[in-house]
């Protein structure tokens, strides 16, 4: 009988522990603080983040309809006008948006000539994750694959260990590759964020605010190879496997826009994007689109349901000018 009390008890605890942390998101009561003696939230004067929207730190800008989402965050990209504003700089677990941090650092090595597009990786080493349902690919040791394809595999299906077979490339270890998303987030403005690991599952210390992955996917957007891949609505790429055997793969992409599960009116075009989904984010979605012709940014996270996420856009889509 005692035996059965324990268990009813650790039953409860380990349940009531992942409901608070999938509620809490990262820390609902830490917002970042001010640069300056104005409360007013301010990218930072490098590079091009100097020329982005400003928002206040608390600032609340048609939240109404996104009270029940983590954050929403919704920005005119021609006018820097901020159109929805909701918990834009309260800290939060960015899931697989991380991997925006990370494509961009591969985009800059690819266009600094340090690495090839076409250069061939074999995998020195097993890749595996603690967290139980960790998107990964069937790649083992001894497995080979082209840069392209682990870039294209990252984004479109978001391969959390390709992440980390791309960081190992870039920078020779994944402490390093760690150390180069904290200092390319801090020279694009995005001073609010840290970084733990390059995939995004949840870790203490991982964290994001909207407002600094409104700069990030900017700056992402900004890469011409990362451009091409967000446009793929399939990709079949191959490699080869531990035997020396060729395998192809096909795969469509989590953005849900895109694979046709939710239904993107005819005048909106995604430029950019990236989705993301773990206990502690929620359900996350980061996006530039045009909207008859004129750009905007988008991020959202929402707790309860994929299905509210795409139904939140919905609203924001329907808010443009």
């Amino acid at each position: 009988m005692g035996i059965l009390i324990i268990a009813a008890i650790l039953t409860i605890s380990i349940c009531y522990k992942k409901n608070q942390v999938f509620s809490d998101r990262y820390d609902s009561t830490i917002s970042v603080t001010s640069d300056s003696d104005s409360d007013v939230r301010r990218p930072s004067l490098y590079g091009f983040s100097k020329d982005r929207a400003s928002i206040g730190l608390n600032e609340e800008i048609n939240s109404a309809n996104f009270e029940n989402t983590y954050c929403a965050l919704m920005i005119n990209n021609e006018t820097n006008e901020v159109i929805v504003s909701h918990n834009a700089n309260k800290r939060i677990y960015p899931a697989s948006m991380t991997k925006l941090m990370t494509s961009i650092l591969v985009a800059d090595a690819i266009e600094s000539g340090k690495i090839s597009l076409d250069d061939e990786v074999t995998l020195t080493h097993d890749i595996t994750f603690r967290e139980e349902g960790a998107m990964k690919s069937d790649l083992t040791k001894g497995c080979k694959i082209s840069v392209r394809n682990l870039l294209s595999g990252l984004m479109i299906c978001s391969y959390n260990d390709y992440c980390v077979i791309l960081g190992e490339l870039v920078a020779g270890d994944l402490d390093s590759f760690i150390e180069m998303m904290n200092s390319k987030a801090h020279d694009i403005g995005a001073t609010n964020s840290h970084f733990m690991n390059p995939h995004g599952l949840d870790e203490h210390g991982h964290y994001v605010t909207a407002y600094d992955m409104y700069l990030i996917i900017n700056e992402a957007e900004r890469h011409e190879i990362l451009r091409e891949i967000d446009q793929y609505k399939t990709y079949t790429y191959s490699y080869t496997d531990a035997y020396g055997e060729k395998v192809e793969e096909t795969i469509t992409p989590t953005n849900e826009f895109l694979s046709d599960k939710s239904t993107l009116p005819s005048n909106i075009e995604i430029e950019a994007w990236k989705t993301g989904t773990t206990g502690g984010a929620g359900h996350c979605l980061s996006m530039i689109c045009k909207i008859n012709g004129v750009s905007y940014s988008f991020v959202c996270c929402d707790g309860d349901s994929t299905e509210n996420l795409y139904k939140a856009y919905s609203q924001m889509f329907n808010m443009a000018k």
